[in-house]
């Protein structure tokens, strides 16, 4: 089974199909995504229309959760508030409706997939959980690999005889060992925090026990003109033009 987990697609169709056209070469069974796929960028109804169209099973981003509930809404920045009025003026009645199906968590192929921390919770950050907390997290799952999203930040947190290890996994194949328990943190397609510019997923292959992450280069000036030409506040163009490192 060779799985590709992609998360925080944020609305960037050119970032979306690269990845997209990068997973086609592959030998893969099947996609998830992690939720925020909607947010920051220009396209919602585009990403969304293609999720569908590739049968991408999604869980419920704090993005997707922010359309949903007003009061979640109000915590968000004001440039993050604008951004996602925006991108619900483009989307359908059907892409919302089908936002409204999203779950807050799924269990597929043996493991969890959750936006933010698991069991299934959507709006927190996985680096602002205390180690022993996520140590009794990680102890108490069924699975033995949850992949989370949300921090746009590549990682491992391993769980091994009751310590808890973080790895790095930029452009790296980590082997998970039989016996542990892990978290991955899967990147972000469409809108780096990471220092670089180029679309990022993960592919588990659960007969070699790895996880890979993927680096996509595409035109992020495209994506750059269609931020500024919506509208959408000129920071999250800006992440996109100075990710390089």
């Amino acid at each position: 089974m060779r799985l590709a987990v992609i998360s925080d697609i944020h609305s960037n169709l050119d970032a979306f199909q690269a990845v997209l056209d990068d997973i086609a070469i592959l030998s893969i069974d099947d996609i998830i995504s992690l939720g925020d796929n909607i947010g920051y960028g220009p396209q919602p109804e585009e990403v969304i229309v293609n999720l569908k169209r590739h049968a991408i099973s999604s869980v419920l981003g704090n993005h997707e959760l922010a359309l949903l509930d007003e009061d979640y809404l109000r915590t968000f920045n004001p440039y993050a508030r604008k951004a996602l009025a925006i991108n619900r003026k483009k989307l359908s009645e059907q892409a919302l409706k089908y936002i409204s199906t999203l779950p807050s968590c799924l269990v597929r192929y043996g493991c969890r997939f959750v936006h933010g921390v698991p069991p299934d919770t959507i709006a927190s950050y996985i680096f602002n959980e205390p180690d022993q907390r996520l140590i009794n997290i990680m102890g108490r799952l069924k699975e033995q690999i949850t992949f989370v999203g949300h921090t746009h930040q590549l990682g491992v947190y391993e769980l091994d005889q009751g310590e808890l290890k973080k790895k790095k996994l930029i452009k790296l194949r980590v082997s998970l060992a039989k016996t542990g328990r892990y978290i991955i943190n899967t990147g972000s397609v469409g809108q780096p925090r990471d220092g670089y510019n180029e679309a990022k997923y993960v592919i588990w292959d659960s007969s070699r026990n790895t996880v890979e992450s993927r680096f996509v280069s595409y035109d992020y000036h495209k994506a750059v003109k269609k931020i500024k030409k919506a509208g959408i506040p000129k920071q999250y163009a800006v992440l996109l033009e100075k990710a390089n490192i």
